[in-house]
């Protein structure tokens, strides 16, 4: 197993020793510590039980009946409680009344007045010594009282634990530092077989799918997401190769029709009429080309943020019935009946060429889709909402597996898929994106054989304008046979 610094491996290792080092020392100090001030604690403890002791001796010494000095009274207590290793005691002018011969060093006395017990810790003879100094009355009489006991001891025990410790933490990172390695290793081994199984998957084989480790962990539910990305990108590749094979038939069918249409008449001499009919083939041929192309630049724009929307107030009314009216000769082709219901005063914020090409795919997909002498309506209908643009048609509908992909890119349904009628794939797309350009939702409702109605719900924008959409009556109808 190779290791490389920034591997996460390593990454991964390092904060575990790192912490586990922090979290030793942090225990190692507050151990250190509270081990010296429990030996602390428990020695003046010890040391004031003694000086209540003392006191107590000298208080109610029962083996004098008459009055004994002061330094024969602690002699007598230092012969009969030798648990001090020092004991001075000194009247306030600095005289020294025990022990009355010059036997250690005297232990120097605090600034501050003694009151209470003072404690500290000094060094006397090579020795270190826990002291208690006290301002008492002993009999009558005000003296200062000096204990100590030797505590080296205490000292021996702090340094074993310490001593301890800087064995223990070597030991210790060495074996955190294997054990880092280790867990790390063991907790990639999942990331490993995924990283090796997505090697395996390429642009030409998107069946295969990482593996998904059954731990309930973060590494599952990133295998599970990649596979679900996975999955979404079979489907898109599949659609955009189902959408090149189509698209690619339609384009060579145009240039077929188009080239034998323009060989047949070069072949020998025809009338005017001939002529004037195969160039109309051309031409509708080059119209259907340039409308597909114009929707993969349109495309082309909204993917590389280059469309640049203008909103304004601006009538819906009047862009549908502008639409409705330019679409009209297609519909009487067809002999459909195209009608319009155009609510006056219907007022949005958009952009007219995006609103218009928006409205203009949806009535083409009804004329589209709707066989000869059937009927479509384009209504304009205010709601407390908002308004509400709706193209229903009664033509071939919308078969209920392929409603859910309807707006997605390149998608084209079986039942559409012919050179007749088939879209390329982009229209429902474009409409889309422009209905979320301008805020609004669009929606179909639809059945195989019963028809369609899509339907944009756009904010309403009051402007407190007069009334000037299309023509002065709130109901407008179009009857095209």
């Amino acid at each position: 197993m190779r290791l490389y610094p920034r591997s996460l491996r390593v990454q991964l290792c390092a904060w575990y020793v790192a912490l586990t080092m922090i979290c030793m020392s942090a225990l190692g100090v507050f151990s250190y510590l509270y081990l010296r001030h429990a030996l602390a604690s428990s020695r003046e403890q010890t040391m004031q039980k003694r000086e209540n002791r003392l006191l107590r001796y000298v208080r109610e010494e029962p083996h004098v009946k008459v009055a004994t000095p002061l330094s024969e009274s602690l002699r007598r207590f230092g012969l009969a409680s030798p648990d001090s290793d020092l004991l001075q005691v000194y009247t306030p002018a600095g005289v020294k009344i025990y022990p009355e011969l010059n036997v250690g060093l005297r232990v120097a006395w605090p600034a501050s007045p003694c009151q209470i017990p003072c404690f500290q810790v000094t060094t006397l003879g090579g020795h270190n010594l826990r002291v208690l100094q006290h301002d008492v009355v002993i009999n009558g009489q005000e003296v200062m009282l000096t204990m100590a006991g030797v505590i080296d001891e205490h000292y021996d025990i702090l340094r074993t634990v310490r001593n301890s410790y800087m064995i223990f933490l070597p030991l210790m990172l060495t074996a955190s530092i294997v054990g880092g390695l280790v867990l790390g290793h063991r907790a990639l081994v999942p990331v490993d077989r995924m990283t090796l199984a997505a090697h395996s998957i390429s642009i030409h084989d998107l069946t295969r799918r990482l593996p998904v480790p059954q731990t309930g962990d973060e590494i599952q539910r990133l295998a599970e997401t990649w596979n679900q990305v996975l999955a979404r990108l079979e489907s898109a590749v599949a659609h955009l190769t189902q959408f090149t094979s189509d698209i690619s038939h339609d384009l060579r069918t145009t240039i077929t029709v188009m080239l034998s249409t323009a060989q047949l008449s070069l072949r020998r001499e025809r009338s005017s009429e001939d002529y004037q009919e195969a160039l109309k083939t051309v031409v509708h041929e080059c119209e259907s080309t340039t409308s597909f192309l114009d929707d993969l630049l349109a495309l082309a724009r909204i993917d590389a943020s280059q469309q640049n929307v203008e909103l304004a107030a601006i009538s819906l009314s009047s862009i549908i019935w502008e639409v409705a009216e330019h679409l009209r000769p297609r519909a009487w082709l067809k002999s459909q009946t195209l009608e319009a219901q155009l609510a006056s005063d219907a007022w949005i914020l958009g952009d007219p060429a995006l609103v218009r090409r928006l409205s203009v795919i949806l009535i083409e997909n009804a004329i589209k889709y709707t066989p000869e002498h059937g009927r479509i309506k384009v209504s304009v209908l205010r709601s407390e909402e908002g308004l509400k643009l709706e193209v229903s048609d009664n033509g071939m509908g919308i078969a209920a597996e392929d409603l859910p992909k309807i707006f997605d890119r390149f998608y084209r349904s079986d039942a559409s898929r012919n050179r007749d009628e088939g879209g390329s794939g982009l229209g429902l797309a474009i409409a889309k994106w422009i209905a979320h350009t301008h805020t609004a939702s669009i929606e179909v409702r639809s059945g195989e054989w019963s028809g369609s109605t899509f339907s944009v719900s756009f904010p309403v924008l009051e402007t407190g304008l007069d009334e000037r959409s299309v023509g002065t009556s709130k109901l407008k109808t179009l009857f095209h046979l």
